[in-house]
This record gives structure tokens, sequence and C-alpha cells, in this order.
């Protein structure tokens, strides 16, 4: 699996938009956080690309399978896992 975050600075706090994409290629889930203060990775191949998108900052993370969560009210945690 792919997911590439879009990151965008705000006073305070980013604004977080998820793509997630299987193993195709094929896009399988859109998510939006808003107000996020911190992000957290685990367990994943993480890229920075500054060619994917203008006046934000893209993540790319690759793992075989990606989860995303909001803990509290302003952490965002992407989590990698291997499939057994």
């Amino acid at each position: 699996m792919k997911a590439i975050l879009y990151i965008t600075p705000r006073p305070d706090y980013y604004r977080v938009t998820v793509y997630l994409y299987n193993d195709e290629g094929k896009l399988v889930e859109k998510s939006v956080y808003r107000r996020v203060k911190h992000i957290v990775i685990e367990e994943c191949t993480v890229r920075l690309s500054g060619q994917i998108v203008y006046n934000s900052i893209g993540v790319v993370v690759d793992a075989e399978k990606i989860s995303t969560s909001l803990k509290g009210e302003s952490i965002l945690v992407v989590k990698g896992a291997t499939t057994r």
C-alpha cells in the first residue's frame, strides 16, 4: 500500500489530506484531518516530495498495510504493518 499525505501549515496547526492507494495504484480512501498538531508515522518507509504539491509538504508513506487514526483531537497517527 501507499499513502500520500498533503500537509498544509496553518497558524498553530496543520491541515492533512491523506490518500490511501492499494498495491495496484488505485485510490481506496481519502481522509481530511483539520487542526492536527502532531503527525506520528510508525513502521513505514517515508519519503518527502516537493514535486507533487505546491504550498504544502508531500509525504509518501509505503508499507504492506497502512492505517490512519486521530488520537485525542490533534495527533494524527499513520501506522504501517506487515501482513502475516
